[in-house]
């Protein structure tokens, strides 16, 4: 199994515009086909540091009058670039099958560093739980889907919230007298792609994600700690799926391994899907991630 290494970790500064360009690409496509969602655009969920954080948000063409699950989708980036219309396909998708959808932006890194994203990400969950029946959604059937930047805040979401009121706390600026902890909703479903869980192997002075972590390793062990999802896996968490490309040189497959098997290990009913052959952009647009995500999401929250 692989670890990171300052060379493929390296490649996650110019990870960005690759991103938008490839997402743009595929959201073109999804855009030709028939419409299957009731689509409302840059709805505001909070407001942090005086930035609107805003979400869009896919509703089943025809749900029936039944509430319906809904999924919070985070797109990836590399905590530092990415916007929600990222993930217009899998939305498309969700919403075809009847599970709503809500893609989101959140603040990102360098200006506001770790873990004010895994904030945003716990905002907009409480949101989701606030206007579940405005919007006709079942807050007993929430899930969560990222793709690399946006599987590793997913990964946080599903591994954190069995955790002690403290690790929690490490992995947030809210103070612990925070009404907001208590309105969380609990969460079903995780599904991951590209996922970077493990931190806490990295070189001690590799400044690759110093721009996400506020330093190095060697700097700033407790928060390599708080931000890796395997540091705080356990029997407790939410079932996830993973996929993952095998010639994924950004994100490394064993960090998402690493998680999987602790998770396997406890008794979680994870899954880990390998695409044979992608590497880490070609795996979020291939076929087998998409059935794959519906198919898990369709099982561990109905339609």
């Amino acid at each position: 199994m692989r670890i990171f290494t300052p060379t493929t970790l390296a490649c996650w500064g110019g990870t960005g515009l690759l991103w938008l360009i490839l997402a743009a690409d595929w959201a073109t496509v999804s855009a030709a086909e028939p419409a299957s969602a009731v689509v409302q655009h840059d709805i505001t969920y909070a407001q942090a540091d005086g930035e609107s954080l805003r979400c869009d948000i896919y509703q089943p063409a025809d749900d029936g009058g039944d509430s319906v699950p809904v999924v919070l989708i985070i797109h990836g980036g590399a905590w530092r670039a990415g916007d929600k219309w990222m993930s217009v396909a899998y939305a498309e998708d969700l919403a075809k099958r009847g599970i709503a959808a809500v893609a989101i932006n959140y603040r990102l890194a360098p200006e506001h560093p770790f873990p004010a994203q895994v904030d945003d990400v716990r905002e907009a969950l409480i949101w989701i739980a606030e206007h579940a029946r405005q919007y006709g959604w079942d807050r007993q059937r929430i899930g969560v889907f990222g793709y690399s930047a946006g599987a590793h805040l997913a990964c946080m979401m599903g591994t954190l919230a069995d955790e002690s009121a403290a690790t929690q706390r490490a992995a947030s600026d809210w103070p612990a007298s925070d009404p907001r902890w208590k309105n969380i909703p609990s969460i079903q479903a995780v599904a991951a792609g590209g996922a970077p869980c493990e931190f806490r192997t990295l070189p001690k002075h590799n400044s690759a994600l110093a721009y996400f972590l506020g330093g190095t390793r060697a700097e700033h062990p407790a928060t390599y700690h708080a931000a890796s999802p395997t540091a705080h896996g356990s029997a407790g968490d939410v079932p996830t799926l993973f996929f993952h490309g095998s010639g994924d040189l950004i994100v490394p497959l064993a960090s998402a391994r690493s998680l999987f098997e602790k998770q396997c290990s406890a008794g979680v009913c994870s899954e880990f899907l390998t695409i044979d052959g992608q590497g880490h952009l070609m795996t979020y647009i291939h076929e087998r991630s998409r059935r794959a995500v519906m198919g898990f999401m369709e099982h561990h929250l109905g339609r």
